[in-house]
């Protein structure tokens, strides 16, 4: 599997491109949302204490939780949907930001009219998604779960050990990459190379998980899967949790990127670790 940043986003993409046609665990419909409707593929299940929201992956729809949403609805309200032009979400005219993402996301809350406290889920590029939505609504959120999440520090660090072959990896994630996808991926491109921050904002101090594949591939096809690239993306997860706390980071070296469709109850043990450790804060 692709491991980091830009890898991330692309590995996310390839890897879970079948979830698209597959169908959820848990039924999905078409919400209606925004002041001027429009259609939104979204799951809602459960009940509880916390609503659990998932952010996948770039280029992912949210059949990459349909091996961890059923089980989690056991114990919290869960919400999975479908980002704009993914899946059987109506596409927006609107650019694929993460600002414009977080939007939207304010916005089928709102249609829902789910109460926090909340506790979200992010896959890669969704991590990225859960911070902006957690720094911008600091009060609602009473945990974090990141499933081998982009850290926007990545690229500068594969460049520093060799430049040359970090900019061959660019260049075969550029040339596979679908034409729809293309767009959005040019607005990320300066979050991901570092030159723009992610988003505004500090994230609340709450209970957090980071889970990391340290994978190792044989004979790596990509710079950022060999041993020294994985060590500092392990890295990197392990001092972004250094701001909380409540901050504890899983490693798993049987999963590649797609930790929640290969190991699926590691994802499902730290949401309910962080829910515990949820409880116990504001009890």
């Amino acid at each position: 599997m692709k491991l980091a940043v830009r890898a991330l986003v692309v590995a996310a993409l390839l890897a879970c491109a079948g979830a698209h046609a597959q169908s959820p665990v848990v039924a999905a419909e078409q919400i209606a949302v925004g002041s001027r409707p429009y259609a939104v593929q979204a799951s809602i299940a459960g009940a509880g204490r916390y609503t659990v929201i998932f952010e996948s992956g770039f280029g992912t729809g949210l059949g990459a939780w349909r091996k961890v949403a059923p089980e989690l609805a056991k114990d919290a309200s869960v919400l999975t949907y479908s980002r704009a032009g993914h899946g059987t979400s109506e596409a927006r005219p609107e650019p694929r930001t993460i600002a414009q993402n977080t939007n939207e996301l304010e916005q089928l809350i709102a249609a829902q009219k789910l109460a926090p406290p909340f506790i979200l889920v992010g896959h890669s590029y969704g991590g990225l998604l859960a911070r902006a939505y957690a720094a911008r609504h600091p009060a609602q959120v009473a945990g974090l779960v990141l499933v081998d999440p982009s850290d926007e520090r990545f690229n500068a660090g594969l460049r520093k050990l060799d430049a040359k072959r970090a900019a061959a990896d660019d260049a075969q994630f550029a040339a596979i990459v679908p034409p729809k996808f293309k767009p959005e991926l040019a607005l990320l491109q300066p979050v991901l190379d570092g030159a723009a921050p992610p988003y505004s904002g500090k994230l609340p101090d709450v209970p957090t998980v980071v889970l990391t594949s340290v994978q190792q591939s044989e004979k790596p096809m990509f710079f950022l899967e060999t041993a020294d690239a994985v060590a500092i993306k392990k890295s990197l997860h392990a001092d972004f949790l250094r701001q909380f706390s409540k901050g504890s980071q899983v490693v798993t070296t049987k999963s590649g990127h797609n930790i929640q469709l290969e190991e699926p109850e590691l994802v499902i043990a730290a949401v309910r670790d962080v829910i515990v450790l949820a409880d116990r804060k504001h009890n």
